[in-house]
């Protein structure tokens, strides 16, 4: 906050976890400049009615909770230009706009330029470019002059394609450093520093987590752990120091001297490095006062063997980037030779739930159902093709017919498909609204897929051109989930193995299933100067993959 209103700095860079810093600076920032510095700001959100949404249960409690800013918005308050999105008062303009909307982007010019959850960006606001760089430009006028101030917020996504780890690389790097109270020695606090213990059998105890001082070793107490954050408030750097390269006296450098402002120093002439103006903060969830140890690191042991989780918990609450290993096809014949003795009718005592998913094409659909034990630990058994016009009743007969099958584990213990999907994508959406609409009670929804850094299912269903509830699935995110799954070793004979897919002896799971499941790559492309990933398919068919990744539960 000292940053954005620091005469030096113009550009700030905040890479953080979740429910860290990010609202609050955006909301102060605002909220400053409305009241102290009266001018044109502009706060961009990934939507529109992300936008709508942050005015109403962000914004306008913020200033309900303030005498001096109540009134000084209801000073506009009858101005026919106030709207939930539009703020007007004296000398100020507040306009909350969606980065998927070019033309509220490239309106008026605004001085002050706040942009938050940058990584959920369209990779284009429609034929424009990027939509950070169009927002920004509307303070080219400013920026000229020196008066601009930019501030991006967000939590890291993939390396090499996430925009605020861009942005961030491009900064002055910022990193917190932490008083050891022990020893006295300054540091950063980071993962690998985390230490907890386990029981006489080996069970993880997490509210034993602590942090281990990386200079004298002495474990913090989550007492001493507050009161060194604590002491940051009265520090003259308050813990920030720049660790990005820097060259001085012929030589490139990383910065290990500072300034009692946190400036990086050069170690020979000891003067301080060059300054662009891009001030850079990356802050993790072990820096948080309102987030104990013990529940990143249930985090961190809830994650494991579930490739997505991790990567969540590894943006969201360590701040870092996740690095994407799983693009380069599978072993079909080492997936073909798990084939274990299961189906329908014997399937693992453990299985918790049943989900699945319909690929509709324009002759068929194909159906596969999988069975999940705890920690994602996956049995399909089940992959069907039902051969017939989906414009007609009959095939959508026989798709009722099967989801009314029921299942048996080995002990005869029945169970139905607690969940199910079905692909609105193609020809046939308002037979798939249709049939959804009818089985609604057993849990059947309508789903269509989309790409980008997303969660695989979202918190809620979107609506659809014609009014139906439709579940946007992040399909990207689940093509990453299921090749790192497949990827896993298998277990030991009777050992379950978080994450670990099975597969049945099994006609229907055969090296035409096989083929199916690999049939995509992920691909790195650029446009507009961003970095984004597609996935391409290296073989026709694909349907094993597409209603594997959405049968995720």
């Amino acid at each position: 906050m000292l940053a954005v209103t620091s005469d030096d700095t113009h550009t700030i860079t905040v890479m953080a976890g979740t429910q860290l810093v990010k609202t609050e600076l955006l909301l102060n920032s605002a909220l400053y400049f409305c009241e102290h510095e009266p001018t044109a700001v502009l706060l961009v959100q990934p939507t529109q009615n992300a936008a709508e949404s942050f005015s109403k249960e962000r914004l306008a409690p913020s200033i309900e909770a303030s005498p001096a800013l109540r009134e000084l918005f209801e000073t506009g308050a009858h101005n026919d230009a106030n709207t939930i999105t539009a703020k007007h008062g004296p000398g100020f303009s507040l306009h909350l706009v969606g980065a998927n909307s070019p033309t509220d982007l490239a309106s008026r010019p605004k001085r002050i330029i706040l942009c938050d959850e940058i990584d959920k960006y369209p990779v284009s606001a429609g034929a424009e470019g990027d939509p950070l760089k169009l927002a920004e430009e509307r303070a080219s006028t400013y920026k000229a002059v020196g008066r601009a101030k930019f501030v991006r917020t967000c939590s890291p996504t993939v390396k090499n394609e996430s925009r605020i780890g861009r942005e961030y690389a491009a900064s002055d790097q910022r990193r917190l450093y932490v008083r050891c109270p022990h020893c006295f020695e300054h540091q950063t606090l980071s993962w690998a520093n985390m230490r907890w213990s386990k029981d006489e059998a080996g069970e993880h105890l997490p509210d034993t987590a602590a942090i281990s001082c990386s200079i004298c070793g002495v474990l913090w107490t989550e007492r001493e752990r507050i009161a060194a954050l604590d002491e940051l408030a009265t520090a003259s750097d308050h813990g920030w120091r720049q660790t990005a390269e820097f060259s001085c006296c012929g030589e490139k450098q990383t910065p290990v001297l500072w300034n009692a402002e946190g400036r990086s120093l050069c170690q020979h002439c000891e003067q301080p490095s060059p300054y662009s103006g891009h001030a850079g903060f990356c802050v993790s969830k072990l820096y948080s006062k309102r987030h104990n140890l013990a529940d990143v690191v249930r985090e961190f042991l809830e994650a494991q063997g579930d490739p997505e989780l991790l990567r969540k918990w590894t943006n969201t609450a360590l701040a870092e980037l996740w690095e994407v290993k799983c693009g380069d096809g599978l072993n079909e014949n080492a997936l073909m030779q798990r084939a274990e003795l299961y189906d329908g009718d014997s399937l693992p005592e453990c299985i918790i739930t049943i989900t699945g998913f319909c690929d509709v094409q324009d002759d068929r659909l194909e159906v596969q159902l999988i069975a999940w034990g705890s920690q994602e630990e996956a049995w399909p058994f089940r992959y069907e093709v039902l051969h017939g016009d989906p414009a007609q009743p009959q095939v959508w007969l026989d798709l009722d017919m099967l989801l009314r099958e029921r299942f048996r584990t080995v002990t005869g213990r029945p169970h139905l498909i607690d969940a199910f999907g079905i692909d609105t994508g193609g020809h046939f959406a308002a037979q798939v609204y249709e049939f959804a609409k009818q089985h609604r009670g057993r849990r059947v929804f309508a789903c269509k897929g989309q790409g980008g850094a997303l969660p695989i299912w979202p918190g809620h269903a979107s609506k659809s051109n014609s009014g139906n509830p439709v579940w946007m699935l992040g399909v990207d995110s689940g093509k990453e989930a299921v090749y790192a799954k497949l990827k896993i070793s298998p277990p030991e004979l009777g050992e379950r193995k978080p994450g670990y897919v099975h597969f049945p002896v099994s006609d229907q799971f055969g090296p035409a299933y096989f083929k199916m499941l690999n049939s995509e790559r992920r691909e790195t492309r650029k446009r507009n100067g961003q970095t984004y990933s597609v996935w391409i398919k290296v073989v026709e068919r694909n349907e094993a993959l597409d209603t594997f990744v959405v049968s995720i539960r």
